[in-house]
């Protein structure tokens, strides 16, 4: 694992789940610097992640779906499934979503490359 960056300093691409990483995204949670929040409206479960990455510093302002009812279709009609509605998972995973391109990245990918797991419920005050 290489140092943290920060806005403005390139930190090259590495796809990664490096568990210092993992370790660095938690203490960012705890301090407030890193936010999760998380939602689950008629069955739809996403959440909403902003702050600084743990590894290149950048801004990320990432939402994402977690889960969604399932849609049948019998008789030519559409039906959402009657399964139980999803519950909000006690944790989200996370990758760099902070948009910009980094050194060594494949054609086309942004962010820095890492991956890392938050609690959903808000860390203690």
């Amino acid at each position: 694992m290489g140092d943290a960056g920060t806005a403005g300093t390139e930190v090259g691409f590495e796809n990664t789940a490096d568990e210092a990483w993992g370790q660095r995204a938690i203490e960012l949670y705890e301090s407030r610097q890193l936010q999760v929040q998380a939602f689950n409206t008629e069955g739809v479960v996403s959440a909403q992640v902003w702050g600084s990455c743990p590894r290149c510093g950048h801004d990320l302002d990432i939402q994402m779906t977690l889960s969604a009812p399932v849609i049948t279709w019998r008789g030519g009609s559409s039906a959402v499934s009657r399964r139980k509605a999803a519950d909000i998972p006690n944790v989200v995973e996370v990758g760099c979503g902070c948009g910009l391109s980094h050194p060594g990245a494949p054609q086309h990918v942004t962010g820095c490359g890492v991956s890392f797991r938050l609690p959903t419920e808000p860390p203690a005050a």
